[in-house]
């Protein structure tokens, strides 16, 4: 296995990694909280890999190009932690794991031209693809490509993917917070990136008790910050406390990118702090708009 070489931003940054080899999809049918059973080339997963107290150290976002051929994009720095994690599990298996040149980039469709259903796989050749394109909802298409040499067409516009992240309200894994959270804290019980009929993997055992027989503790919100400068303030991170008028923590900054002149972020909160004031940092900082990203609080079906 090959890790990611690591960059100054790294923290910040998406790259793509491939999984190749006989057991390529098999491995992450084991590995990750996804379904990858019966998926056809273009099949798209979002998924993320837990660690044994249920806890996600990574999220992905896989495309199957055959079946001994996935492609995973991710955060650096949250990749190169992973490959480190999977390299005993990877010695079992017939597959490996690599880093790629691919670049990543996203951009909006023109709103007269119907944005596309379904993933498309462009082939240089029969064997060779150059590039892939996800719809992400919103009129938004994110692009891997082997290169930086396409360019957009002038009918679109690119955006961060941060940002598209936050639109879609896709928590995404950071540096600083590998291992912080339960899928449920991300609502990836909600977006289906967490299956419940597949089969076992690690961490699934915390996750699915959780689910059936329990009520989760904190969901995702969006929210905005002013980003007005003052250095009195510390610079946000993702990992930061939030707390509520009695300076008692109840959530932390999860993702954030800049927009205009304030900060978006997605933040993990306990339901009942949603509807009054949150706070970052010393001094205060409070946060405005908090918008819960799903109706659902919770998907417990247990009876029990």
């Amino acid at each position: 296995m090959t890790p990611p070489p690591q960059t100054a931003a790294s923290a910040d940054t998406d790259l793509v990694m491939t999984l190749a080899g006989a057991d390529a999809v098999h491995f992450l049918q084991g590995q990750t909280t996804a379904d990858f059973e019966n998926t056809e080339p273009g099949a798209v997963r979002f998924a993320a890999f837990c660690n044994p107290k249920g806890r996600v150290i990574a999220d992905v976002l896989a495309v199957i190009v055959n079946a001994e051929h996935v492609m995973m994009r991710g955060r650096q720095a949250v990749m190169a932690a992973l490959a480190v994690h999977l390299k005993p599990y990877l010695s079992f298996s017939k597959s490996s794991l690599s880093h790629s040149d691919w670049c990543v980039s996203c951009r909006t469709v023109n709103a007269a031209k119907p944005p596309p259903e379904h993933t498309a796989l462009m082939h240089y050749d029969a064997d060779t693809i150059v590039g892939i394109e996800i719809p992400r909802g919103d009129g938004i298409i994110e692009r891997w490509q082997a290169s930086e040499s396409a360019a957009p067409t002038n009918d679109t516009a690119l955006l961060p993917l941060a940002e598209v992240d936050i639109i879609t309200a896709r928590a995404r894994v950071e540096l600083d917070t590998i291992g912080a959270y339960l899928p449920q804290d991300l609502n990836y019980d909600l977006n289906g990136t967490v299956s419940f009929t597949k089969g076992c993997y690690t961490g699934q055992e915390i996750v699915a008790r959780l689910h059936y027989r329990g009520t989760p503790k904190r969901r995702l919100y969006r929210a905005s910050l002013d980003n007005t400068f003052d250095e009195r303030h510390d610079a946000i991170a993702p990992g930061a406390r939030l707390s509520n008028q009695a300076n008692r923590a109840v959530g932390s900054v999860v993702n954030l990118a800049s927009q205009d002149n304030a900060q978006q972020v997605l933040i993990e909160l306990t339901p009942d702090a949603a509807s009054d004031s949150v706070f970052l940092g010393e001094p205060e900082r409070a946060l405005s708009t908090i918008q819960a990203c799903f109706e659902e609080s919770d998907q417990s079906t247990s009876p029990l």
